[in-house]
């Protein structure tokens, strides 16, 4: 399948073969269709249609009726049908919604997300830090909720306990602050009623998913949907026995199939979502990858895999502490929230990454002690875990450390020490990791390889 490019320059599309898609500039079309590529690269698959009310916000389609646009778009879809151009699809030809047919990887932009953003006038920015403040904060206290589930605090015992923390009580003060989206506060709800199904309230349940189906009509996200008809069939099951029951049963599950069928595979949308940003992040797109990290990981919140959850928090720590110093202060947060779910959840005990990179930060920081700690800290997981990876970054973040605190034969000991374990790990991009220590240590790099060389004696 030939690979797209989205040329804001050309207001054009050009395709693999090299040609363009339309023989002259037409603004109309091409924002059009550079609007559902970005949807496909910034949301999730089942989320990225793009209905007429949207396409009504674009720039040069501005004023125009409602049947103005279905008919254009309309004309656009006949003409890529008939020069058998496949790249869109359709639910309905004239009202909508549309899709791009193309995996995020199919295509690219010649300019950067954000700016695509800025000159197609979207509401909301890609990934913004509010954006991200708000997924740090919810995953902490999703977390938190979990491990007070695990751990039996399911409410509070009111005659043993006035305060305290529940995972009850959390869940539904999340499901409630409207500082959260609407498919973050329907999660909230739903693992509210699972901790009410637990604790044998059926009845509460039952009547805690129906008062909040105005979260669940409004939430884009059909795995969701899916969840929460399929959570209220359960209800009604357990409640009663009869015909009545029976046909809310039935009904609440036809509509979970459908919903079902139209979501996909949530885990592995998520981890696609995660090797898609590894991708971007090894070509240099950082804040692309930054962006495919936070779908994956509200992905991984939805089907509950907390060793993803630790492990994607670690990531988008990783790559947003890249952007430069004045991103440190995000970028621990993540760092910290990765360490404190790993800790809770008892995961992640065979990656030392977060740690790593928070020790890094602390180095360059000029925090001495701190960052020594943390760095012995990763060193000895990452060898209790046989993580030969980590075992190197760490060796490789040791430089940093001693090109700051310790001497210049300390650091090149130590950087030898990395090379010389990268060099053994097999099927491993090692030029990659030369590039990037030959680029951060350039005053010893030389030294450093030809210490590597083994000797002929």
């Amino acid at each position: 399948m030939a690979k797209l490019l989205i040329s804001f320059s050309r207001q054009n599309v050009c395709l693999g073969t090299g040609n363009w898609l339309f023989e002259r500039r037409q603004v109309m079309r091409f924002e059009w269709l550079a609007l559902m590529a970005f949807k496909r690269l910034t949301v999730p698959g089942d989320q990225a249609w793009v209905t007429l009310e949207e396409i009504a916000r674009l720039p040069s389609w501005s004023g125009r009726s409602r049947h103005h646009i279905a008919t254009n778009v309309g004309r656009y879809l006949e003409s890529l049908e008939a020069n058998q151009i496949e790249i869109v699809e359709a639910r309905t030809r004239w009202a909508g919604p549309y899709r791009l047919n193309r995996d995020s990887l199919s295509f690219g932009f010649d300019v950067p997300l954000l700016k695509a953003r800025k000159l197609l006038q979207l509401r909301h920015r890609l990934t913004s830090f509010t954006q991200r403040d708000e997924l740090i904060r919810f995953t902490f206290s999703f977390a938190r909720a979990q491990w007070l589930l695990f751990q039996g605090r399911l409410i509070r015992q009111l005659q043993k306990q006035q305060t305290g923390d529940s995972a009850y009580e959390r869940l539904m003060q999340m499901s409630a602050d409207r500082s959260y989206r609407i498919n973050l506060r329907l999660l909230a709800c739903l693992s509210a009623v699972d901790v009410l199904y637990r604790l044998g309230r059926i009845r509460v349940a039952r009547q805690t998913l129906l008062q909040n189906i105005p979260l669940l009509r409004r939430t884009p996200d059909s795995s969701l949907k899916a969840r929460s008809y399929l959570k209220l069939a359960w209800a009604y099951q357990r409640a009663a026995s009869g015909k009545r029951s029976d046909r809310a049963v039935e009904d609440a599950l036809r509509k979970a199939a459908s919903y079902a069928e139209n979501s996909g595979d949530r885990d592995s949308l998520g981890l696609l979502s995660h090797r898609t940003a590894g991708h971007l992040a090894k070509k240099g797109f950082t804040m692309e990858a930054v962006s495919q990290f936070c779908l994956a990981l509200e992905a991984y919140l939805v089907t509950g895999n907390y060793d993803m959850v630790q492990a994607t928090c670690g990531n988008i720590g990783s790559m947003i502490h890249r952007l430069g110093p004045e991103y440190y202060p995000e970028a621990r947060r993540w760092l910290l929230l990765s360490i404190t779910i790993s800790r809770w959840m008892r995961l992640g005990g065979d990656n030392a990454h977060a740690v790593i990179i928070l020790g890094k930060i602390y180095v360059e920081q000029g925090e001495s002690s701190r960052s020594r700690w943390l760095l012995q800290r990763a060193e000895r997981r990452a060898e209790r875990a046989g993580n030969q990876v980590n075992v190197a970054d760490v060796k490789m973040v040791w430089g940093f450390w001693y090109r700051r605190f310790g001497t210049r034969e300390q650091q090149i000991g130590t950087l030898v020490s990395a090379l010389k374990i990268f060099r053994k790990i097999t099927e491993f991009d090692l030029a990659e990791k030369e590039r990037y220590m030959g680029q951060r240590f350039p005053d010893v790099w030389q030294e450093v390889l030809e210490a590597a060389e083994p000797s002929d004696s």
